[in-house]
């Protein structure tokens, strides 16, 4: 009000200073009406013409600024939508599954075999193993395992001949050298293909070592993601510390201090041959036989006749196979895991390291929400309360207290209701020590329990290298959960 005020009232000045001394105009010739209207009009026009003008400017100003935060916030949002897709995007990355979709064992158990083995869901097939049954009758342990091996992919190929067009993973044995396992390997595969009737399309087995190390899922998942084409893969181990460290002749023989400590660790010699088939998620449904033969001219020579292979996603496994393996039921859902070493051994600091590798573990499951802002957070997520077993290999008491006490710790900051006693599988007490076949079978276990609970297993596994411990965790769900 001031400013106008003040706007109008230097106009007028300004307005009569010019009309009386700059101006050469005689006000004795105008009437009274024309002699108002110039000493006031003017300066009234040029005051209203002013404030038009700047409320006008006043007006642009602002609905420049007003786009410009329109801009800027648009802008935001923009970026706040790309960064929770790339949230999104991380995540589902994280949670990308296989299916496990068979477990085949042959295991010597340490003392009587567990009483959850009672309890074999279809599509797990485990054999218990008895101490004369491997009392050496082979000249040497790798012939053994052999024979193992290949009564054990006689098993797959008996129940999913489409397996054996699949590529084998075998985990390796450190202690033997890398082309006599690869020999063994291919001799037992050839043998167990010799006893199943594949016709003329036979397969051609190249064994090889599985890569990487560490958590197994995690080590799977790499494969599928290496190669989109990979329709599936069998992953194998077996190994017999049983044969090579043997036994005391009296369970009352006292071992010797290093025997002892190992024996503590990693438990008695061991023994066992374990195989897992995994298949991509979303195969699609092998198409009859009787179309692709429908499609080829009968005068074609059977030389000239290519395989027929179906939808490329099946890979090499011929069409008439593929339904044996699309018809193996889902046993597990496996979810990449986490591992870290363990820098400090003491109870509390052990308990937070695992607390982060669960909490991470939980996310890769989907049985924790992990949202990309709290609005967004969805209470119904977080199901880490629907875990049911838990398989570890702590060992003994003696050394495997911390361990367990700091499992159980991190289990129970997110209310998992299990008893890590009653329902866990100490891997250690109850198989021993199976050297290479240590991951694949613990694997095994935690899928059998899943698989029988129908509801999620976690898997813990420690691994001891010198003076250096590694840890990983992971989670297996049952398929019904997320179905």
């Amino acid at each position: 009000m001031l400013g106008t005020l003040g706007l109008f009232g230097g106009l007028f000045a300004g307005w009569w200073l010019l009309l009386w001394w700059g101006l050469p105009i005689s006000f004795q010739k105008m009437s009274p009406t024309a002699m108002l209207l110039t000493h006031l009009a003017p300066p009234v026009i040029f005051g209203v013409a002013w404030r038009i003008w700047q409320k006008i400017r006043e007006s642009r100003i602002v609905q420049a600024q007003a786009a410009g935060q329109e801009a800027a916030e648009a802008d935001r949002q923009a970026q706040r939508e790309a960064a929770k897709q790339q949230h999104y995007a991380a995540l589902a990355e994280r949670q990308i599954k296989s299916l496990c979709r068979g477990v085949w064992v042959q295991a010597l158990p340490v003392k009587d075999a567990p009483a959850w083995l009672e309890e074999i869901p279809d599509g797990a097939y485990w054999t218990t193993l008895e101490r004369d049954e491997i009392s050496a009758d082979a000249e040497e342990t790798t012939e053994q395992v052999q024979q193992t091996l290949q009564q054990l992919l006689s098993d797959v190929y008996t129940t999913a001949p489409g397996a054996a067009w699949l590529p084998h993973y075998f985990e390796a044995n450190p202690q033997l050298e890398g082309r006599e396992q690869l020999e063994m390997l291919k001799q037992a595969q050839l043998q167990a293909i010799a006893h199943q009737d594949f016709e003329e399309n036979s397969p051609n087995p190249e064994p090889r070592f599985f890569p990487g190390s560490g958590a197994l899922m995690s080590r799977v998942q790499q494969l599928f993601q290496q190669d989109p084409g990979l329709p599936g893969m069998v992953v194998y181990a077996a190994d017999a510390p049983f044969l090579t460290r043997g036994i005391p002749e009296d369970e009352w023989d006292e071992p010797d201090a290093a025997q002892e400590e190992t024996n503590q660790w990693l438990g008695k010699p061991g023994y066992a041959a374990v195989a897992m088939i995994f298949l991509r998620e979303n195969l699609p449904v092998p198409q009859p036989v009787s179309t692709q033969e429908a499609s080829q001219d009968a005068y074609t020579p059977y030389w000239e006749k290519q395989q027929q292979y179906g939808d490329e996603r099946w890979g090499r496994v011929p069409l008439q196979w593929q339904d044996t393996l699309a018809q193996l039921p889902v046993l597990a859902e496996l979810r990449l895991g986490e591992q870290a070493t363990i820098v400090h051994k003491q109870l509390l600091p052990m308990t937070r390291q695992i607390h982060t590798l669960f909490d991470n573990a939980l996310v890769n499951a989907g049985l924790r929400d992990y949202p990309f802002s709290s609005d967004d957070k969805d209470e119904a997520k977080d199901q880490a309360e629907s875990i049911a077993w838990l398989v570890h290999n702590s060992g003994d008491v003696d050394v495997g207290g911390t361990r367990l006490a700091a499992v159980s710790s991190a289990l129970q900051q997110y209310a998992v209701p299990l008893n890590p006693i009653d329902d866990a599988s100490n891997c250690v007490r109850e198989w021993g020590d199976v050297g290479a076949a240590r991951s694949v079978l613990q694997m095994a276990v935690a899928v059998v329990h899943s698989a029988r609970l129908a509801a999620p297993a976690v898997l813990t596994e420690f691994d001891r290298q010198g003076d250096t411990e590694h840890f990983s965790v992971a989670l297996i769900r049952p398929q019904e959960q997320s179905a």
